[in-house]
């Protein structure tokens, strides 16, 4: 068993995940440069975060939260302040030119408050379509909206 991890200046390395977790992150902190102080993860390619960083010290094994043969970008973890969470940088340079669609969610995850606006609009709006008069004047003439029971018959 082993997966690939991608980081740095196009480089990768391969890891047997066959190990617990505490020492897996020690080894990848070790051979990808990173310092032991930071807190870091794995993003594979679909966008998903491994979750290592709530598992640092941890003696399940690394293969429990990693599938066989897969390739995964290190991402360096950020706090944020308030309920944000961390913010993920990937420590995988040009991450866009060899995984776009990577890219892509990583920017609008570095931005959270952006995509909120954008829907806080769209909902705003939406909500401006369904309260119309026509809308209005078919609710009213609901039988249970005016308070009446009629019985099936």
């Amino acid at each position: 068993m082993f997966v690939t991890v991608q980081f740095g200046e196009n480089q990768q390395e391969i890891f047997n995940p066959d190990c617990r977790i505490i020492n897996f992150i020690h080894c990848l902190k070790e051979r990808c440069n990173v310092d032991p102080e930071e807190r870091v993860d794995l993003l594979d390619t679909g966008g998903e975060l491994v979750s290592l960083s709530g598992r640092e010290r941890s003696t399940e094994p690394a293969s429990s939260l990693l599938k066989d043969r897969h390739s995964y970008v290190l991402v360096r973890l950020t706090p944020m302040e308030g309920p944000e969470g961390n913010r993920s940088e990937p420590l995988l340079c040009d991450v866009g030119k060899s995984h776009p669609a990577l890219a892509e969610l990583l920017k609008r995850l570095a931005n959270p408050h952006k995509e909120r606006d954008k829907r806080g609009l769209g909902s705003r709006k939406s909500r401006q379509l369904r309260d119309t008069p026509t809308n209005h004047m078919t609710k009213s003439k609901s039988p249970r909206r005016a308070g009446g029971t009629q019985s099936k018959s």
